[in-house]
């Protein structure tokens, strides 16, 4: 029965809220019609009469015409409108007698009439004027009339809608007070329903209260007492677990008996906690192991900076100071540990806590590897915020003068003593999980994503007080690690892939030129830099105020558990590239700064590491290849693009996610460019396969230095020992994966033979030993050392400008070893090609003349032969070539004719056979220059200068001193034999000079032979 008054009363609130809702729609809508102003129409539909509307229209629109004669006459006497009593006219009807222009929007009656007033002009005739006026009256008692046939045929419209309009309202007013008197009974019916409810309410109320009653006088007395003893034990445990250990003892002595202890002891309920009040009552020493149960659930569970301040300083109430203050420092160590291990236990394979650490980071699955150490980096993050926050709250009691200050003190010693060897243990133990995981099969993008991290960690775990020495060793460990891996499944399968590249290569010029390569623009440090500061950062927060009084809870999001370090950053925003071409127009245009400008001069990736404190306006100031270089040589081989991309690879995948090894990425470049250019140079310019190349003559003592360390470079890029190395698996050479020695594979020869494509040219004299091949590759070097410049360029930002200009002096070095070498390489070619033994023979008999001294034989057909031979050489492939080579021909013939001249020194040459060989020389480069071009004779001087010294040949002293100034230029063996080979006293006097004094070398002449595209 009381769910069917429920269900009933609940539809009658339900039906009255709905009426009630409509009433007040239609109050709203009614409000807006004016009803006062509505009177009631009459039973016969209150229709207007004739006059109605004629005073209607002449009231409100003043509507009169004018007769003939001038009088006034009514605008319904003038309209031949039926009576308002009629039915309106059609628009039909309306259209026959009004013209359709007056229902047009556009028409301007004025405008038109003015226009059309065709018949009317100024006069001052008076009949004419007056006719005009009649005319004009009538055209505008015509227009009246139209507009009365509207105007009456919209009235009489209107009204005939009137009476239904007006019923409308009428019928609209009813409702309205049918509604009002509906909502008026609603009203009286919820205030009877209410009664009733309340009257029902009312005896519902008292039954339960008498029910109630007699149990509440039974059981009142004992809840007081439960009340009572759980409130002293609440209190009692609320003192304890906050750490008032000395409060609790002085609450239970004051507090000790419990009223009816006896009765409660007989409720279940009760017993346990009778039990926990009866233990710290009754065993006062209880308290004491308190402190150790708190401290110990503080700094393991949950950090609460009043319940750990409570709690050691009732140790010293409970003189238990000395030993709290070493358990503090012990439990943080093992909080240290024990947060480490446990971390990675939980992706580990090992789950023993007894195993090694080394066998709980090996026994981590790859693909768990990095959520691994991500999770132990948040945590230790957690607990190093723990330590800066005791270690702020031990430094602001100290000097509070409260009477446990010196307790203060003594803890904070404790702590940054063990502070120091925590920090210490960390890193070791960091070093040992990087060092033992399984990360060989991860790809370098999330290696370095999982150094990142740990490099995170290093710089926080620096906080506990490591000094500037073991932050940088920290740093350093850690790196190492990372190098160890690149350099094994990274840098040698590019310089193997590299390798494979050039056996392949059929050393010709690309299509792709150097201007077309991308290369990356200079990065930028600061991503990297903000993760470092926001770990610094968020460890500050523990010196707040704010976070003490916060209960030591951080602020900030843990830097670990962010988004950006829980998924692989997306570096493409990082990375912006551009052509080659619009970096040289740059650097032509000053664009390129120099290096002693580029890069921070105490610039680090890692805050506080690695500052440089010489002054760095000492070094020397080196500038950019491209400010002295006027055109790039742009001969590529499909191998040196190879080279390119590592670069491009080494940038935009390496250095960008993990700046810190910039300077080790140019180091991996350089390597490379190592590689390709001693492999270059030992097949295409060395003669010996016993004597390397940078012990062969012809090179100056630094391109011989350099040479030495572009081997050393080359055979550390693919592990290479004694000249030995074993080379890889050529199908993977360029995957970035670890790639592990074939069974079986045994070392070769280092560098390899990588001219396997021009086998059948290589040697054949018909082919000029491949001569354009020989040169691309050459150049082609060049090439590289200018694009490994602008690396160095876009790394520069990450590096210190010492640094950066320690790598543009080997850059630039390199360029100038490579272009030596591209010298002697056409130059032996040239001497190979054409290597002038008829020529020999022919001034090997050659003899003065008697009477006169006339140009000998041997010099028309030597001409001759050198242009056939150009005419039927192969071409070279780029023009720069063409004229280098054609320049270095005509001096390989000039450097022979000084061989075979200075032989004919045994013959104590007279002036006139002196005058005879200057005649030779000068007959021939005036018929070489008219031959090949005058651009073609580079050094017009340098037979000349040799044979003229033959004029002083007796004079040993003017000798000796010609020989100092211009030995450079020359042969020792051809100086020897051209002032000293009939004198061998003298000979054996220059040698030492040579030798001992001027520390001569052969060196092959390459400063005016500049390479020009």
């Amino acid at each position: 029965m009381d769910d069917v008054t429920e269900s009933l009363a609940s539809a009658w609130k339900e039906t009255m809220r709905g009426m009630k809702t409509g009433y007040e729609k239609t109050k709203a809508a009614l409000k807006n019609i004016p009803m006062d102003r509505l009177k009631s129409i009459s039973v016969n539909g209150g229709a207007m009469s004739h006059g109605d509307i004629r005073r209607l229209f002449q009231m409100k629109y003043g509507a009169e015409v004018r007769n003939a004669e001038g009088e006034r006459v009514a605008a319904v006497e003038a309209s031949d409108v039926e009576s308002s009593d009629e039915e309106p006219l059609t628009d039909a009807q309306v259209q026959e007698k009004v013209d359709k222009k007056f229902f047009d929007k556009t028409y301007d009656a004025v405008k038109f009439e003015l226009e059309h007033m065709d018949g009317f002009a100024y006069t001052d005739d008076e009949a004419e004027s007056r006719a005009m006026c009649e005319a004009a009256e009538g055209k505008m008692l015509e227009l009246r009339q139209k507009c009365n046939i509207v105007s009456t045929t919209l009235k009489r419209r209107v009204l005939a809608h009137h009476h239904s309009f007006v019923s409308g309202t009428e019928k609209i007013r009813g409702v309205n007070d049918s509604l009002l008197a509906t909502s008026s009974d609603c009203k009286k019916a919820r205030a009877a329903i209410r009664k009733s409810k309340a009257a029902v309410a009312l005896q519902v109320v008292l039954l339960s209260q008498q029910r109630t009653k007699e149990n509440i006088e039974a059981t009142i007395a004992l809840l007081e007492a439960m009340k009572s003893a759980c409130a002293k034990r609440t209190q009692l445990m609320n003192l304890i677990s906050s750490g008032k250990v000395h409060e609790a003892a002085v609450f239970l002595k004051r507090e000790g008996p419990i009223d009816m202890e006896s009765s409660l002891a007989g409720i279940y309920c009760m017993k346990p906690v009778l039990a926990e009040w009866r233990l710290y009552r009754d065993h006062p020493g209880k308290l004491t192991g308190c402190i150790e149960v708190v401290l110990t659930d503080c700094l393991t569970n949950k950090f609460i900076v009043s319940t750990y301040r409570n709690a050691l300083e009732a140790s010293q109430d409970l003189d238990k100071a000395s030993e709290t203050c070493a358990l503090v420092a012990t439990l943080l160590w093992q909080a240290a540990i024990r947060i480490l291990c446990r971390s990675l236990m939980d992706v580990s394979f090992v789950k023993k806590e007894e195993a090694p650490l080394a066998d709980i980071a090996e026994g981590i699955h790859s693909d768990y590897l990095i959520l691994g150490v991500r999770q132990m980096a948040a945590k230790l993050m957690d607990f190093l915020y723990l330590f800066s926050t005791i270690v702020w709250l031990h430094e602001e009691e100290r000097y509070t003068g409260s009477p446990y200050a010196a307790l203060h003190y003594q803890a904070l010693q404790r702590v940054q003593d063990v502070g120091h060897k925590i920090g210490r243990d960390l890193i070791e133990k960091l070093t040992v999980v990087l060092s033992n995981a399984r990360f060989s099969s991860l790809d370098p993008d999330r290696v370095l994503h999982l150094f990142v991290v740990s490099s995170m960690l290093t710089e926080a775990i620096s906080s506990l007080g490591l000094d500037k020495s073991e932050q940088a060793a920290a740093r350093t460990q850690t790196k190492a690690v990372l190098l160890r891996h690149l350099q094994l499944n990274f840098q040698l399968p590019k310089a193997n892939g590299i390798l494979a590249f050039m056996s392949e290569d059929n050393w010709t010029v690309s299509a792709v030129t150097l201007l077309s390569l991308n290369m990356v623009k200079p990065l930028s440090p600061k991503t990297f830099k903000s993760s470092i500061k926001e770990v610094k950062f968020y460890l500050h927060q523990s010196s707040d105020d704010g976070s003490l009084a916060a209960g030591a809870v951080p602020i900030m999001e843990n830097p670990f558990l962010t988004q950006q370090m829980m998924e692989l950053a997306d570096t493409s925003s990082l990375v912006q590239t551009q052509t080659f071409g619009a970096y040289w127009a740059s650097a032509k245009a000053g664009g390129v700064v120099d290096a002693a400008q580029s890069g921070s001069p105490f610039g680090n990736v890692v805050p506080g590491a690695g500052q440089f404190t010489s002054d760095t306006s000492a070094l020397p100031e080196v500038t950019t290849l491209a400010s002295s270089v006027d055109v790039p040589p742009t001969v590529m081989t499909s191998s040196a693009i190879a080279v390119a991309n590592a670069f491009l690879e080494y940038q935009a995948r390496l250095a960008v996610r993990f700046p810190p090894l910039a300077a080790d990425i140019l180091g991996w470049c350089e390597d490379l460019l190592c590689l390709y250019f001693y492999t270059v140079v030992d097949n295409f310019v060395s003669v010996s396969r016993t004597v390397a190349i940078e012990n062969q003559g012809d090179f100056s003592p630094t391109a011989q230095r350099m040479l030495a360390e572009v081997r050393t470079a080359a055979e550390r890029s693919v592990n290479a020992a004694n000249g030995q190395y074993i080379p890889r698996n050529s199908q993977s050479h360029m995957s970035a994966a670890a790639v592990r020695d074939d069974a079986g594979a045994t070392a070769t020869r280092f560098p390899p033979h990588v001219w396997g494509q021009l086998r059948n040219d290589f040697t054949n004299p018909a082919t000029q030993f491949a001569v354009g091949n020989r040169a691309v590759a050459c150049q082609s070097v060049l090439t590289l050392v200018l694009l490994y410049e602008a690396v160095i360029q876009t790394m520069s930002p990450l590096l210190p400008a010492a640094t950066v200009q320690s790598f543009m002096q080997r850059c630039r070095a390199l360029y100038n070893t490579a272009h030596e070498v591209l010298h002697v390489c056409i130059h032996r070619l040239c001497q190979a090609i054409y290597s002038m033994e008829g020529t020999s023979n022919e001034i090997a008999k050659l003899k003065p003349g008697k009477d006169e001294v006339l140009v000998s034989a041997y010099v028309a057909p030597l001409v001759r032969d050198l242009k056939a031979m150009n005419g039927r050489r192969v071409p070279m492939p780029t023009p720069a070539l063409e004229s280098l080579f054609l320049r270095r021909l005509v001096f390989a013939v000039q450097a022979t004719l000084v061989r075979e001249y200075s032989k004919l020194s045994k013959k104590r040459m007279s002036d006139m056979f002196v005058m005879q060989l200057q005649v030779d020389v000068q007959a021939f480069q005036q018929q070489v220059a008219a031959a090949l071009g005058k651009p073609s004779v580079v050094l017009p001087d340098y037979v000349l200068r040799l044979v003229k010294a033959g004029f002083f040949a007796g004079d040993r002293a003017q000798c000796m001193q010609w020989v100092r100034m211009n030995h450079t230029l020359y042969y020792s063996v051809d100086l020897v034999n051209w002032f000293g080979a009939a004198d061998k006293p003298f000979k054996l006097q220059l040698e030492d000079l040579l030798q001992r004094e001027l520390r001569h070398q052969d060196v092959l002449p390459t400063d005016r032979f500049a390479l020009c595209e």
